[in-house]
């Protein structure tokens, strides 16, 4: 997991990072302070849920990004799992099960993206339809 998340990591990081800047500079943000408020209150209840948006959508992409490189990645490090399936049935022209695998990723991908737009959505209430 760890090798996986290593190629997402700096995406995730770097989208948190770029949000948080702009969102900090903002007059909202300036009024908070002003008021007085905590500084954790500031940074998570109005920052940092307004930052996090683009990165939900982003981790959801690259989650979905992963199980492709599970394949790789439990071939090579010989981990039985669902990428090692797929690899193995790759190799031994098992069409079957291949496309079992590929609807169960697709199945997960698609599932996922949902939830980060519902996530989303409660997030941001300017997202939602009525």
């Amino acid at each position: 997991m760890i090798v996986l998340g290593y190629y997402a990591m700096p995406a995730i990081m770097r989208l948190t990072r770029a949000g948080m800047m702009e969102v900090l500079s903002a007059d909202y943000i300036r009024t908070a302070r002003a008021k007085g408020l905590k500084w954790r209150v500031i940074m998570f209840k109005h920052a940092l849920r307004n930052a996090i948006i683009p990165v939900v959508s982003l981790a959801a992409v690259q989650l979905g990004f992963m199980f492709g490189g599970s394949v790789i990645v439990e071939t090579v490090f010989a981990l039985h799992g669902a990428g090692f399936l797929a690899w193995e049935s790759i190799s031994r022209n098992d069409l079957p099960t291949m496309q079992a695998l590929i609807l169960i990723f697709s199945m997960f991908y698609i599932g996922l993206t949902f939830l980060a737009d519902i996530l989303n959505a409660w997030l941001d209430p300017r997202l939602r339809s009525n």
